[in-house]
């Protein structure tokens, strides 16, 4: 058949230019890229939000990533490990290339790193302007190597060439959007924009190594700040990424709502200096932005850093993110329901204090004062309220202390006085005189010592409020059921708030015994006064003994077998004096001060014990090759290996000095089936020994929201840790390895 030329020169000239347009509209995105790349990890292309594009227009194309399950790749800043997404141009002469417009990233937890990245399907957009002289019909070809590491168990460096051609259309032609149009719009509107200075302030104070980020509504009266101020603040979280690498440790990262805005406190990395501006991206949870109406979930902010004394944050300031612990007295509970349940959970854990096998030190002193008959009511009533005052002014004073020296920059956590050799030193040398006195080797009446015998009697609530001195500084070193939650929130707030939580567990810890003073009909069933209260006086004098015992064990491991030594040399010292002590004449002056220089020189000979001694520790076991029988010693970067390689680890923290980490130690940990089961789950053991001062531990009990010990934690790859309660029993360690 022959067509007509009038009737093809019809079809040239009226529906050709229509036939064109309609093959540029239709021309989809899949046809213009290559075909997917295809990685083991990672899939790969170029895409763009419309079909084609005209001369010295400006248009969204991206890089598409489709992650495999559990895989991810990182952000601009990746955070403690990885390296971010980078891309090499190779474009037509005359185009231009932007930077990628990174989407707000995500926290990704790895044991006890947190990296910042991507999982499931990313666009990484950027803006291509074409060249102002470019033929319409034509085609350009755009070229991308593709670089980027994808990690899981494993890390990967990938890399990919992609190739997108882009029809040229003239300038009456409104190109078709492709399929990823809709996402990259999405994106685009989830761009994190600058924070409003209007209406906001953000500002970084630092102390040390430790930051205070605040993002601050301000008071003005203006249309935006109007409009921010009639938006609410969206609970529960608000997560921020600085833009700059290693200036701070990711892991450290408590969120705090104000009246005002919000409080994130952070941390500097190691041999790290605050920046002059510190700036980054603050994500908001919800679906509600905090930063104004019509504003998205992210917001870049640039903070003014201001040096400061120390750390406080703002008034009202209540947490919003700390971690959840197994035994549901979690630090989340208590900051969702204020300062009145960490008071609570204060005093629970003071209570339960008294049923820990650290409070056994001061057991006899508290049985021996129990059994007496010939107490007035008004002096039992002035006994209780001297114990009482004493263990809540020592839970205070060593709050107190704790907090100045971790606003210095200290290391440090409860129960840090046990890891100085020269405070467990003085107090094996204490228990063991008291032990002494008990046997009734001596009496403190003797050897020149009659004016505190005087004291004593005139004063006899001294011993109720030594005895609540004692009573604290032997057993606050451990951590009971409840007061590890209370610790852990009281350390993230406030002076005024972490002491009162102190002063509730010090509450706690006296209300039993208070009461069996009050309260004393018990008594009626004791026997009658006579030999032997003199009996169980002496008897008493043995759990003394053992006390000493574990304390020249802890030293031993803390200042090697010299120091060991030299305390027992100062111990027969002591227990000469007294022996001699009822031979020597009525004491004078002289005497008095003979014993007091000779009491001076044999602390002066014996305090080298204060100087630690050096320890070795054995290498983590090759990957792969964990022996669920041996304990590793804590490693973070053993730990993230592990994780990393699928492979959950248990963690105990313990220390020396704390009796109920031993005996969950000698009673649980170390039977043959409980090891039996961590070798059944695959899991590998380590023991984070703190009988020391050691930064890197104390470091991995905040960011567990701990403060103390025992605390036994289950890392488990790509989930939240597993947090055990404090008195461990197998079942309890099985349902954990069985936890979903």
């Amino acid at each position: 058949m022959v067509l007509s030329t009038p009737f093809f020169n019809f079809l040239n000239r009226c529906l050709a230019p229509w036939l064109c347009a309609a093959a540029s509209l239709l021309w989809p995105a899949a046809n213009a890229a290559e075909p997917l790349f295809k990685m083991p990890h990672v899939n790969a292309e170029l895409v763009a939000a419309r079909t084609a594009i005209r001369a010295g227009e400006t248009l969204t194309i991206a890089l598409r990533l489709q992650h495999q399950p559990q895989w991810h790749t990182y952000w601009r800043n990746p955070g403690d490990s990885g390296l971010p997404t980078a891309v090499d141009w190779q474009i037509p002469a005359g185009a231009k290339m932007g930077a990628i417009e990174w989407p707000a990233p995500k926290r990704l937890p790895v044991g006890p790193l947190v990296n910042y990245g991507y999982e499931g399907e990313l666009l990484l957009p950027v803006q291509f302007s074409a060249p102002a002289k470019v033929a319409a019909g034509s085609t350009l070809t755009l070229r991308a190597q593709a670089r980027w590491l994808v990690c899981k168990d494993i890390c990967v460096p990938e890399s990919a060439a992609l190739t997108l051609q882009l029809p040229v259309v003239d300038a009456t032609t409104e190109p078709g959007a492709t399929a990823q149009w809709p996402a990259l719009e999405r994106i685009a509107a989830q761009q994190p924009q600058p924070l409003d200075a209007s209406a906001w302030a953000a500002e970084l104070q630092h102390a040390g190594r430790q930051l205070l980020l605040t993002l601050t509504r301000k008071a003005s009266a203006g249309a935006a700040s109007a409009a921010v101020a009639a938006t609410p603040l969206v609970p529960p979280s608000l997560e921020v990424f600085p833009y700059d690498e290693r200036v701070i440790e990711p892991a450290r990262h408590e969120v705090f709502r104000t009246p005002q805005g919000y409080a994130i406190r952070l941390a500097l990395a190691d041999a790290a200096a605050p920046p002059p501006v510190f700036s980054g991206v603050a994500v908001a949870a919800g679906v509600a932005s905090p930063w104004g109406a019509g504003k998205p979930l992210a917001a870049e902010f640039n903070a003014t850093v201001r040096s400061v004394a120390s750390i406080v944050l703002p008034p009202g300031a209540v947490a919003m993110t700390l971690p959840v612990d197994a035994n549901k007295a979690s630090p989340e509970a208590v900051a969702s329901s204020g300062v009145l349940a960490a008071l609570t959970l204060a005093v629970v854990g003071g209570l339960v204090l008294n049923l820990m096998p650290c409070v056994f030190p001061v057991l006899s002193i508290k049985l021996l004062s129990l059994a007496q008959h010939d107490l007035a009511p008004a002096v039992r009533r002035q006994h209780a309220l001297l114990y009482s005052a004493g263990v809540v002014l020592t839970f205070l004073a060593l709050a107190g202390v704790l907090l100045v020296l971790q606003a210095g920059g200290r290391a440090l956590g409860w129960g840090f006085q046990l890891q100085e050799p020269g405070v467990v030193f003085v107090l094996a040398l204490l228990f063991f005189a008291m032990a002494l006195n008990l046997a009734g080797a001596f009496e403190f009446g003797l050897a020149g010592l009659q004016p505190l015998l005087a004291l004593r009697l005139r004063h006899p609530g001294i011993d109720a409020l030594a005895s609540g001195v004692l009573a604290v500084v032997a057993a606050s070193p451990c951590t009971a059921p409840f007061m590890g939650a209370a610790i852990g929130f009281a350390v993230t707030q406030p002076a005024a708030v972490a002491l009162s939580v102190f002063a509730a567990l010090g509450l706690g810890m006296a209300l039993p015994y208070t009461a069996l003073v009050l309260l004393p009909g018990w008594r009626d069933h004791l026997p009658r006064p006579g030999p032997w209260m003199l009996r169980l006086k002496q008897l008493l004098a043995f759990p003394l003994f053992a006390t000493v015992v574990w304390l020249l064990w802890v030293l031993g491991l803390q200042a090697g077998l010299e120091g060991v030594v030299k305390a027992l040399l100062a111990f027969i010292a002591l227990a000469f004096v007294s022996w001699a002590a009822p031979l020597l004449p009525a004491p004078g002056w002289l005497a008095r001060a003979g014993a007091v220089a000779a009491l001076l020189a044999v602390g002066m000979w014996s305090w080298p014990v204060a100087l630690p001694a050096t320890h070795t520790q054995a290498a983590p076991a090759p990957l792969g090759q964990p022996s669920a029988a041996s304990w590793q010693p804590y490693d973070d970067i053993a730990l993230a290996r592990y994780l990393a390689a699928g492979q959950p680890v248990f963690i105990d923290f313990t220390a020396a000095w704390c009796v109920s980490c031993q005996v969950n130690k000698r009673l649980v940990l170390q039977r043959t089936d409980t090891l039996a089961a961590f070798a059944q789950a695959k899991v590998v053991l380590m023991r984070a020994d703190w009988t020391q001062q050691d930064a890197r531990i104390t470091a991995a009990l905040l960011r567990l929201g701990r403060n103390g010990v025992p605390v036994y934690a289950l890392m488990r790859p790509g989930r939240e840790p597993l947090l055990l309660p404090e008195v461990l029993t197998l079942a309890r360690v099985r349902n954990a390895l069985a936890a979903p």
